[in-house]
């Protein structure tokens, strides 16, 4: 990431915290015994309601991990909204930036859960799809309050390529987690900080099938040639690896027993922007995060109760150290699985 100008930078003690922009939607989830092939009806369990959308879990994250948060976004002018908003101020997030459209409904989500925790999700985007270039800029005054900033791609790619932008000029640290994926234009990434991708994604960023981690070496080498200053991939039970310099940073998985899976991806990201933006070592902080998701899956529901207490006790019950090794040692000589 390119850093802006000394009188856009408004760097000094006063910066704290991380914005969050993105996606607020309501779930609604049923368990199933496994998850419908096309053109199968299975039978479901209960329904439940609760607050979700990516942006929305990464904040709530944030927050619940001790962090102090913004969350720029959308609602609709409906019921549900008013259900969202009085869950993410309960939780800590600020809210000031998330406007109200009364012209269309809040988004929402539709998610399937198997006995083993694997999800699918089906989202209508709602008012989530109206965030426009204009309204993000209206709204980046927030910006240079920040450490860190946070985005995915549940908003519109014109409504987050303007907010990398604007995190380039203001010189705040871009966290972007490009999911759900969609072909993403060279400026975005090269205004990342930090790119984070779960294995699905890095293999359809760089068209190498990620199954193991020499794929992943391989597919780190790939996006980071694209900009990212630091890539991580994310492995489920293997753990993650990340690229940043010219160093591989390696880490096993933290043990849970797996109830759900859906909101470990977000609670990873926010971890990872909370211990970001307190100045945590990279290493300190991909393994918070780590643990942060790993705890999280022990639970029902997107957005994660999981606190930093929590996270650091599974850090001190599982202790391990990153494992570091210079690309040149694995990027060239790991050959990548048949693509």
């Amino acid at each position: 990431m390119t850093r802006g100008d000394d009188d856009a930078r408004s760097d000094g003690p006063h910066r704290s915290g991380v914005v969050v922009l993105g996606s607020l939607n309501m779930d609604l989830s049923v368990s199933v015994p496994e998850i419908p092939r096309p053109g199968e009806t299975v039978l479901g369990g209960p329904v439940t309601r609760r607050p979700g959308g990516k942006g929305a879990n990464q904040a709530v994250a944030v927050a619940r991990l001790g962090g102090e948060v913004h969350l720029i976004g959308r609602l609709g002018g409906d019921g549900i909204a008013d259900s969202i908003r009085t869950v993410l101020e309960d939780a800590g997030v600020g809210m000031a930036h998330v406007r109200t459209m009364d012209s269309v409904e809040s988004g929402m989500a539709f998610v399937t859960v198997d006995g083993h925790g694997e999800n699918a999700i089906v989202v209508s985007s709602g008012a989530n799809a109206e965030l426009t270039p204009d309204e993000v800029e209206a709204d980046a005054g927030v910006l240079k309050r920040s450490r860190i900033a946070v985005t995915q791609l549940e908003t519109p790619l014109d409504a987050v390529s303007r907010f990398a932008e604007l995190c380039e000029q203001y010189g705040v640290d871009l966290v972007l987690n490009a999911a759900p994926f969609r072909p993403l234009p060279p400026d975005l990434l090269r205004r990342c900080t930090y790119l984070v991708l779960n294995r699905d994604e890095a293999s359809a960023l760089t068209d190498i099938t990620v199954r193991q981690r020499a794929d992943a070496y391989r597919a780190l080498a790939e996006v980071a040639g694209q900009g990212p200053s630091t890539v991580v991939i994310t492995l489920g039970g293997e753990g993650c690896v990340a690229l940043t310099g010219d160093t591989v940073v390696e880490l096993d998985a933290y043990e849970v027993p797996v109830v759900d899976t859906t909101g470990a991806g977000d609670a990873f990201v926010g971890a990872l922007a909370v211990a970001l933006s307190t100045d945590s070592g990279f290493d300190d902080a991909l393994m918070f995060a780590a643990a942060a998701g790993a705890a999280t899956c022990a639970h029902v529901g997107a957005q994660s109760p999981t606190t930093s207490q929590q996270a650091r006790r599974l850090l001190e019950e599982q202790p391990q150290v990153p494992r570091r090794t210079p690309a040149s040692e694995l990027l060239i000589t790991t050959p990548a699985t048949e693509r």
